[in-house]
């Protein structure tokens, strides 16, 4: 368990909808459904494992490194076959089928790993009673679900893809009704510091939680909105206390904020300047623009000018042209007869 080991991912993941974790998105919810399923891994060695909601795949991936044989059953035949194309792997197969009618035999696995799938429907009897079903003697379930007096308070919006959530009491109960030896964890992402002895403590964990400009102390996990259930007929291990750090420190937030401010600061002024510029030549073209068209008219009114001349000049020329054919004849013709009869010459 401990050491290196690699972290499973779909290199084509499906885009994600809010009903399921795909790895196109990174953050809080992926930490949250990572670390469930890094602990689930610790229960898993050399045994033979089915993932209820297995999802994209990714998990029962996770749980395959270790486990002698990993099962991973999805309603979505579309996401089955994406999980299929994922993440081959040896001792690793995808079905598609419902939690409420487990498509296996009976008392075929060690352990039941389901994360986040109660809430998504109501039959949970039926549901457990197929987990008991396919599970061998002394068998482990691990179950989480949302709390739903913490994740889904009074006056807050509901989540669109659950049916049924459960309160802590609740939870507790249905588990029960199934399996004689139930261990409970919560479950809360956090930023905050970590202090874990060298020896494992059975006291329960001191926590501090900071509250606007006050402090509160209490023994446990405070407002935390999973539920993680490990459930058997034979007494379960105490499970360990379990961290996922997602990074070493806060400050880089802050760097990469001033640093962002800084850039963003830049691109603005940048992005002024070069509205500046369109602004000077766009007044600039516009002028260019009002000139030429002001060319073109100042243009074509001269043509029209010269071609009038020419119409006009062509009038005078053609009368010119009659009157001295007119002159010619009276000279050639009426002139002598004139002056012969009138002027006796």
């Amino acid at each position: 368990m401990m050491g290196y080991f690699q972290r499973e991912a779909a290199r084509t993941p499906e885009a994600f909808t809010g009903e399921r974790l795909t790895s196109s998105i990174d953050g809080q919810v992926q930490i949250e459904h990572y670390h469930r399923y890094l602990f689930a891994r610790g229960f898993c060695q050399g045994l033979d494992v089915l993932d209820v909601a297995s999802g994209e795949g990714y998990g029962s991936a996770q749980l395959a490194q270790v486990a002698r044989s990993v099962i991973g059953v999805e309603y979505s035949a579309d996401t089955v076959q994406s999980a299929v194309a994922n993440f081959p792997r040896p001792n690793l197969r995808f079905t598609q089928g419902d939690a409420r009618a487990l498509p296996l035999g009976d008392a075929c696995v060690d352990v039941v790993v389901s994360f986040e799938t109660l809430e998504h429907f109501g039959e949970h009897d039926a549901f457990l009673s197929e987990v008991r079903r396919v599970l061998r003697q002394g068998g482990i379930f691990i179950v989480s679900t949302p709390d739903r007096e913490i994740y889904s308070p009074a006056g807050q919006p509901s989540n669109p893809y659950h049916v049924r959530e459960l309160g802590r009491g609740e939870f507790d109960t249905l588990i029960r009704r199934y399996f004689a030896h139930v261990g409970m964890l919560s479950q809360r992402p956090l930023i905050g510091s970590a202090l874990l002895g060298d020896v494992s403590s059975a006291e329960t964990p001191l926590v501090f939680e900071r509250r606007g400009d006050r402090f509160e102390a209490c023994a446990g996990m405070p407002r935390a909105p999973y539920l993680i259930a490990i459930a058997s007929d034979r007494p379960v291990p105490v499970p360990p206390h379990s961290l996922f750090i997602e990074r070493g420190d806060l400050d880089t937030d802050r760097i990469d904020l001033a640093a962002a401010r800084e850039k963003a600061g830049a691109l603005a002024a940048e992005l002024a300047q070069r509205s500046h510029d369109l602004a000077v030549a766009t007044a600039e073209t516009r002028q260019q623009t009002d000139a030429a068209d002001q060319a073109r008219a100042d243009a074509s009114a001269a043509e029209v000018l010269r071609i009038a001349a020419e119409a006009r000049g062509d009038a005078l020329a053609r009368d010119l042209a009659a009157v001295t054919r007119s002159f010619r004849t009276f000279w050639r013709h009426y002139w002598p007869n004139f002056q012969r009869h009138w002027l006796g010459r």
